[in-house]
């Protein structure tokens, strides 16, 4: 079975029609139906039923389909992996979790993208520890993320500027009215939290604790969009970085009587080279938050 038989065989699989297959490889009808004939004929396997036009994948062609996708994506690694060692690579995969995306997605996806159209970025809005975890995988080259220094030994981390966590209310909620709160102040208070994925969750646990208490908490979400709809619904409050709440959200933004911050900044794996293209939208990242402070 050859890699070009491979490839032809998933796309069949993948439209279940041999014109839209030929269409997507850019080869002619013939060529595709001839290739899948002569699969057939070389494995022993019945592959396919054909119904008219459409053509249903039987259970011995999914079996095959599920080594042959393995197989693909191995090669499309080891390419990607090709390129990386030819330095050639113009492709980011980063993490830029929610609370930093908020204000900063739309810049890097914005201008960056405008000035480097060469660079293919592809970015994962997880949380922070989920996003570290992926660096240290290296299943991502960079993240832009809240983090802890002492997260893992495996990594570098330079910050770039501290992260303020306030509370987050409805403008109709009771605390809105204060200038700041202290934890006495929301011992009681519902609250609505990003989930474990992200370091915001164990610094207000951690807060709490140090104190023998208990958030009353009554949601989870790894949705930041979720947290903001639940908390302008009156459901509870919750705690966010200053960065992760914009003017047009309509909540209200209340500092703590004695303040919390979170580092932000790149994380990359240690030993691991930091490519040009790399280097680029690090020193544009901090060029945009070169004004916040540290």
């Amino acid at each position: 079975m050859t890699l070009i038989q491979m490839r032809y065989f998933y796309e069949v699989c993948q439209w279940q029609n041999i014109t839209k297959a030929a269409e997507n490889l850019h080869v002619s009808q013939p060529t595709i139906s001839v290739a899948m004939q002569t699969l057939e004929a070389e494995t022993g396997l019945n592959l396919f039923h054909r119904e008219g036009r459409k053509i249903i994948i039987t259970n011995e062609g999914n079996k095959l389909l599920g080594k042959v996708k393995h197989i693909l994506d191995q090669i499309d690694r080891l390419d990607d992996e090709i390129q990386d060692m030819a330095h050639n690579r113009n492709h980011i995969r980063m993490a830029m979790p929610l609370q930093l995306g908020t204000q900063f997605l739309p810049k890097v996806l914005g201008e960056f993208r405008r000035q480097h159209p060469e660079i293919r970025l592809d970015i994962s809005e997880s949380g922070g520890i989920s996003a570290l975890h992926m660096v240290e995988e290296e299943k991502l080259d960079i993240a832009f993320t809240n983090y802890e220094t002492g997260f893992s030994q495996k990594l570098n981390y330079e910050k770039l500027f501290a992260c303020e966590c306030c509370l987050v209310t409805s403008p109709h909620n009771p605390l809105a009215a204060k200038e700041s709160v202290c934890l006495a102040d929301v011992v009681n208070e519902p609250l609505v939290l990003l989930d474990s994925s992200f370091f915001v969750y164990r610094m207000v646990h951690d807060m709490f604790a140090q104190d023998n208490q208990k958030p009353q908490v009554v949601h989870y979400s790894p949705y930041l969009h979720t947290i903001k709809n639940l908390v302008r619904a009156g459901i509870g409050s919750t705690f966010l970085t200053r960065q992760a709440v914009l003017e047009r959200d309509d909540l209200v933004v209340i500092p703590m009587t004695k303040p919390f911050y979170i580092n932000s900044g790149i994380v990359t794996k240690k030993g691991r080279q930091v490519y040009d293209d790399e280097r680029l939208l690090i020193k544009y990242l901090k060029e945009i938050t070169s004004n916040l402070s540290i």
